[in-house]
């Protein structure tokens, strides 16, 4: 009896450091840069990601997403165009996939802040994320809006009139595995 209650003690601490696996469902990450003073949004319209995430667990979660930078999308095909293509942008043949990997996670006021390594192109450098999760049964959702500068990963080069300011905008819709 003592050696079921141990099995049955470890699997459940084992399960809890590993975190709770989330599987997106649906995704939405988009993008809001300005260009001479007017807002242009964007999406990328596919997105994976391996979300194992346990508030109470902190120490066990884990998140690593990427978009495919290929499905970029501004509802003007030539400008989608340009960005796919040019090495000053995206350069999608030589660099499809832009991926986040998080660090640590830890709790922030009613959210979470995230410790991500963010790689665009072949620059990677750290992101600081705050973001918010709800969940309601087996369903989860996870929200985050963080402000980066596009030069920091080597993106628009000097192209007149584009700040350097872009918001990023993540809304994931996920069931629990």
């Amino acid at each position: 009896m003592r050696k079921i209650v141990f099995f049955v003690f470890c699997v459940s601490i084992f399960g809890k450091a590993l975190g709770q696996t989330w599987q997106p469902v649906t995704a939405d990450v988009g993008f809001t840069a300005k260009m001479f003073g007017a807002s242009v949004e964007g999406k990328f319209k596919k997105m994976g990601a391996v979300i194992k995430f346990d508030p109470e667990n902190l120490g066990g979660s884990s998140i690593v997403a990427n978009v495919d930078a290929t499905t970029i999308d501004t509802d003007n095909s030539l400008r989608d165009r340009h960005m796919r293509e040019k090495s000053d942008f995206f350069e999608v043949a030589k660099y499809p996939k832009i991926t986040m990997k998080s660090t640590k996670i830890e709790k922030a006021g009613n959210g979470y802040v995230g410790y991500f390594d963010l790689t665009v192109k072949s620059i990677t450098k750290n992101l600081k994320v705050p973001f918010t999760f709800t969940s309601s049964g087996d369903k989860g959702t996870f929200n985050a809006n963080v402000g980066i500068n596009r030069r920091d990963w080597g993106i628009g080069g000097g192209t007149l009139g584009m700040s350097n300011d872009v918001t990023i905008k993540i809304l994931v819709n996920t069931v629990s595995k």
